[in-house]
């Protein structure tokens, strides 16, 4: 096996969710990261099985994890990561979290898993098989507008997109929205349709790359906040102005409504 599939992803995952759930309590230790996000003892012990994994299994793999990298100059593969996507309710005692991890080739995303270790629920997907919860495959929703949607926004202060005024739009239209400061998550119930899109303005792709395959897979459709391809370079970066990822039938609708609101 050249690269990580989507089984390898789910076996560690499994992993990752052991250490969620060990460490799951109130009263959690934290530190303050520059930009104003906290960072757990289990941020960091996820982080290093991460790297030590793909050091043993697949050295030649570029990594790129949240709390730290292992990198591998000219490699054909590159692996995003989110140890603990969703810090801020899972260090608050708010069972809110997931494992997010997604291998990268050519710009693009080839397996992807995201995993909810509180309620074991694994979504996994591999390009041009679909997607699945568990074993089961599953389909976004056909809801057709934004009007009675269901949408996910995580934002904080320095994104590169401001989507207050966005949150205003969307009331008017009539849609539900939260901002639950996770985002990997509700990418999984995108897939499975009980969302139907999230909307992300940060440049990192730890969480934006997995849920692009796993909403794709599912029927949806995932662009930045423009409308423009998704792309991910080996750098951790997005090529792109962060995402709307969708069932697709309410993607041009919301293009449009986050254009009025930066022009607005």
């Amino acid at each position: 096996m050249n690269h990580p599939n989507s089984a390898y992803l789910q076996t560690l995952a499994v992993l990752a969710g052991g250490i969620i759930r060990k460490n799951f309590k109130l009263g959690m230790a934290k530190e303050w990261k520059k930009d104003e996000t906290p960072l757990t003892a289990t941020d960091t012990e996820i982080n290093d099985l991460v790297l030590f994994s793909f050091r043993r299994d697949f050295p030649h793999v570029h990594v790129i994890s949240e709390e730290g990298n292992r990198n591998v100059d000219g490699s054909e593969y590159t692996v995003y990561c989110d140890p603990v996507d969703g810090t801020i309710p899972f260090c608050m005692g708010i069972p809110v979290s997931a494992f997010c991890i997604s291998v990268v080739k050519d710009h693009l995303p080839l397996a992807a898993v995201i995993y909810d270790p509180f309620n074991d629920r694994m979504w996994h997907a591999t390009r041009g098989q679909g997607t699945f919860l568990g074993e089961n495959r599953v389909h976004v929703s056909q809801h057709p507008e934004v009007k009675r949607s269901n949408i996910c926004m995580v934002w904080w202060k320095g994104s590169n997109h401001n989507l207050h005024s966005v949150c205003e739009k969307l009331m008017d239209a009539g849609a539900k929205w939260m901002n639950p400061a996770s985002i990997a998550y509700f990418g999984g119930l995108v897939a499975s349709g009980e969302m139907e899109a999230t909307l992300f303005p940060g440049p990192w792709a730890w969480e934006t790359a997995a849920m692009h395959l796993i909403v794709e897979e599912a029927g949806g459709k995932a662009t930045d906040l423009f409308g423009n391809p998704l792309r991910y370079g080996t750098d951790g970066k997005m090529q792109s102005c962060g995402h709307i990822i969708s069932n697709g039938a309410v993607h041009d609708e919301l293009i449009k409504l986050v254009a009025e609101a930066q022009n607005g």
